[in-house]
C-alpha cells in the first residue's frame, strides 16, 4: 500500500478518483457488504439503536472531512500494525462469513479500517480518521447482552434515586423491585424511564459533536461523563415529576403523548447542555479551526491522488472471496430459516386475536382477555395477551407474550417487579407434561405472598426451547445459562453457533406462562391443578400460531399433506424415492411431540364443539313445541 508523490503541476490535474482505484475500493467494500446490510437490518429491529442512520451519516461526514484535510503526501506507518490488525480482521470476517454473524462482520470492518489506514498513512492518517471511527463505534452493541445488563443497572439507579427524592418531598410511596407504588398509582420503571434509550442516542450526539469541534479524546471523555450525568438526572426528573403530578393533581404524564413530549423536551435539553458545556470549557488561546493547508489551492484531494499498491489488490481479492462466501451463506441461512418456519408471521404485529374456551378442566374465564403492548429496549414490540381464570376460589393468570429475539429469561421481569426466586426447576419433556418441557419457578413477595410460575417458550420453527437437545437455555439444575456470569454466557453463546441456522439471533420466539399466587402459597393439590391448567392451555395457544402437520390416524381427514398412494413395486426410481421420502416424513410427524400435543389439543377442541352442536340439535325440536 503506497502513495505516489504529488506531481509538481498538480494544479492543472483534475481531482477525480481513477476508475481502477474506484473499482478496487468498491470491491473491497463488497467483502463486508452482505454482513453489514444484515447488521443494519438487525439494528433497526430494536428502538434503542434506531439512531444508527444519523450515526452512519455523521461518521461518513467526519471521514470525508478527514480525507479532504489530511496533509499530503502520506507516508506508510510500516507493516507491524497492519500485519496484526488486517489478518485479525480477516480471521474475524471469515468466521463471521461462515457462521453468518453480522455483529462479527461489523467488528471486522472497524478493525480493517484501522489496519488499512495505518498502512496507507501511518499514525498521521489514522489520527485524522479516528473521529469518524469513534462515531461508527457508537453503533456497535456490546456483546453478550451487556447493554441489557447496563439497562437493568440504570433501572436500579433510577428507582433508588427517585425513591430518595420522593422521601424528601414527603410523598408516601412503597418501593418494590423496579416498581414505585403511591396512592392510586403503580409506576414500573421500564427502559424508557431508566435512560438506556437516551444514553445510547446521546452517546452518539456527544461523540459526534466533540469530534466535529475537533476536541481531544480526553476532552470527549469528560464531555461524555457530563452527558451521562445529565441523562441520569433527567430521568429522575421524569419519574419524580410523574409521581408528583399524580399524587397532588391526579394527572398522568408518564403515558401517551405527554410521556413522548417530556422525552423530546429532555433530549433537546441534553443537546443544549452539551453545546454549552463544550463552549464553556473551550480554551480561547487554542485555535480549533481547520488545518492551514486546507485553504491551499494546490492541495489536491486525497482520494484523487490515491494509489493502491499490490498489497491492497491482494487484500481486495481475499475480501471479494469472503463477500461471495457471505452471499452463499446468507442465502442458505435465509432459505433454511424460512423453510423451517412454522409460525404465521402475521401474528408478529400484535394484530392477531388469540382465544381460550370459556371453561378448561373446571377453570372458568373471568372477563375478556386483555391484549397489552409495550416497546422495550431488548424485546421488539412485545405484545401480551392475558387471561384470568378461576376455580374453587383459586385464580390463575395465563399470558401469551411475543415476539422475542433470542431467548428471554422471564424471571428477570419478575425480579424487577419485586418478586424473589425461591426455587427454579426444569421439567424435561415427558409423557406427564405432554412431551413439552417447561420451567417451574417458585416466587415470593414481602408479606407472605407466594406464587408458582410455569412457562414454556416455542420458537418460530415450532421447537420448545427450555429442553431442546444441545441448545437448552438451562442446565440440568434449571439455572439459566444466558443469564449467568460472563463465562457462562460466553459458553452458552458459543455452544449455539452450530444451530444458528435454526434459531437464535434472528429467530422470533413466543412464550406461554401461567401464574398463580396466594397468601402463604398454594397447597400441593392446588399446585397440581395449576400445572394441569398450564398443560391444557399451552397446546391450545400454540396451536393457534404454530402450523404443524396433523398426526396420521386410522381414518385421516383430507389435509394438504395427503397424497395418492404410490405402488410399492414401482420400478420407477423417481417414484420409489418420492414414496420413501413420504414415509420418512410420516415417521417424523409421528415422532414429533410438539405436533402430537398440538394435534391432540385441536382434536379435543373439535370433539367438544361437535358434542355441543349435537346437544343443541337434540334440544331444538323441544324448543319449537313450546308455546
Amino acid at each position: 500500500m503506497t502513495m505516489n508523490n504529488l506531481p509538481d503541476d498538480y494544479d492543472e490535474a483534475p481531482e477525480v478518483i481513477p476508475k481502477n482505484q474506484t473499482l478496487l475500493l468498491l470491491l473491497a467494500l463488497f467483502g463486508f457488504a452482505p454482513l453489514l446490510t444484515q447488521f443494519f437490518f438487525n439494528l433497526w429491529q430494536f428502538d434503542t439503536y434506531q439512531f444508527f442512520p444519523m450515526a452512519l451519516a455523521g461518521g461518513v461526514a467526519l471521514f470525508l472531512r478527514a480525507v479532504r484535510e489530511v496533509e499530503q503526501p502520506l507516508t506508510s506507518g510500516g507493516f507491524f500494525v497492519p500485519l496484526f490488525l488486517i489478518p485479525l480482521a480477516l480471521l474475524i470476517l471469515a468466521c463471521a462469513s461462515v457462521l453468518w454473524s453480522p455483529w462479527l462482520g461489523a467488528l471486522s470492518f472497524l478493525l480493517m479500517i484501522l489496519g488499512v489506514t495505518w498502512g496507507l498513512g501511518g499514525w498521521h492518517f489514522l489520527k485524522a480518521i479516528l473521529p469518524s471511527w469513534f462515531v461508527f463505534l457508537t453503533m456497535l452493541p456490546p456483546p453478550l447482552k451487556l447493554d441489557e445488563r447496563f439497562a437493568l443497572l440504570l433501572q436500579g439507579w433510577a428507582i433508588a434515586g427517585s425513591s430518595r427524592i420522593l422521601d424528601a418531598l414527603l410523598i408516601p410511596h412503597e418501593r418494590t423491585g423496579l416498581v414505585i407504588e403511591i396512592p392510586g398509582m403503580r409506576l414500573l420503571v421500564e427502559e424508557a424511564c431508566s435512560g438506556i434509550n437516551s444514553i445510547l442516542f446521546m452517546t452518539f450526539i456527544c461523540v459526534f459533536y466533540a469530534m466535529w469541534m475537533r476536541r481531544s479524546v480526553f476532552f470527549t471523555l469528560l464531555l461524555y461523563i457530563f452527558t451521562i450525568g445529565c441523562v441520569l438526572a433527567g430521568n429522575l426528573v421524569r419519574i419524580v415529576s410523574g409521581a408528583w403530578a399524580w399524587y397532588y393533581y391526579q394527572v398522568e404524564i408518564l403515558t401517551g403523548w405527554k410521556h413522548e413530549a417530556i422525552g423530546l423536551s429532555l433530549t433537546a435539553t441534553y443537546i443544549t447542555l452539551i453545546i454549552l458545556a463544550e463552549k464553556s470549557l473551550r480554551n480561547p488561546s487554542r485555535d480549533y479551526s481547520a488545518p492551514d493547508h486546507e485553504s491551499s489551492i494546490s492541495q489536491p484531494s486525497l482520494l484523487s491522488s490515491l494509489h493502491l499498491g499490490g498489497a491492497f489488490k491482494f487484500l481486495t481479492i481475499l475480501l471479494v472471496f469472503l463477500g461471495l462466501v457471505q452471499l452463499v451463506r446468507g442465502w442458505d441461512f435465509h432459505t433454511q430459516r424460512e423453510g423451517a418456519k412454522k409460525v404465521n408471521t402475521t401474528h408478529f404485529a400484535g394484530s392477531a386475536f388469540f382465544e381460550l374456551p370459556p371453561e378448561i378442566d373446571g377453570w372458568k374465564l373471568v372477563g375478556e382477555p386483555k391484549p397489552q403492548s409495550k416497546t422495550a429496549a431488548y424485546e421488539d414490540g412485545v405484545h401480551s395477551h392475558i387471561w384470568k381464570l378461576q376455580k374453587n376460589g383459586m385464580q390463575a393468570i395465563v399470558s401469551l407474550d411475543y415476539p422475542f429475539f433470542g431467548y428471554h429469561d422471564v424471571t428477570v421481569c419478575y425480579r424487577n417487579s419485586g418478586w424473589t426466586i425461591n426455587e427454579s426447576k426444569l421439567l424435561q419433556a415427558a409423557a406427564e407434561n405432554g412431551f413439552i418441557p417447561n420451567m417451574e419457578i417458585v416466587l415470593a413477595k414481602p408479606g407472605g405472598v407466594k406464587a408458582i410460575l410455569l412457562y414454556s417458550t416455542v420458537d418460530e420453527s415450532g421447537i420448545w426451547l427450555e429442553d431442546s437437545p444441545n441448545r437448552s437455555a438451562y442446565n440440568k439444575e434449571g439455572e439459566p445459562l444466558q443469564e449467568g456470569n460472563l463465562f457462562e454466557r460466553l459458553f452458552s453463546r458459543l455452544r449455539l453457533i452450530p444451530y444458528a441456522n435454526e434459531s437464535y439471533d434472528l429467530a422470533v420466539n413466543f412464550r406461554i406462562q401461567t401464574l398463580a399466587a396466594a397468601q402463604n402459597g398454594l397447597s400441593s393439590a392446588q399446585n397440581q391443578e395449576v400445572e394441569k391448567l398450564f398443560q391444557k392451555v399451552r397446546p391450545l395457544l400454540a396451536g393457534q400460531f404454530v402450523t404443524a402437520s396433523p398426526t396420521p390416524t386410522a381414518t385421516p381427514s383430507p389435509t394438504p399433506f395427503d397424497f395418492e398412494p404410490l405402488p410399492t413395486n414401482s420400478p420407477d426410481p423417481t417414484a420409489r424415492a418420492i414414496r420413501e421420502a413420504r414415509e420418512a416424513s410420516a415417521e417424523a410427524t409421528l415422532e414429533d411431540p410438539t405436533k402430537k400435543a398440538i394435534q391432540a389439543a385441536r382434536q379435543e377442541a373439535l370433539d367438544a364443539e361437535k358434542a355441543e352442536a349435537e346437544a343443541k340439535k337434540q334440544e331444538q325440536p323441544k324448543k319449537e313445541t313450546q308455546p
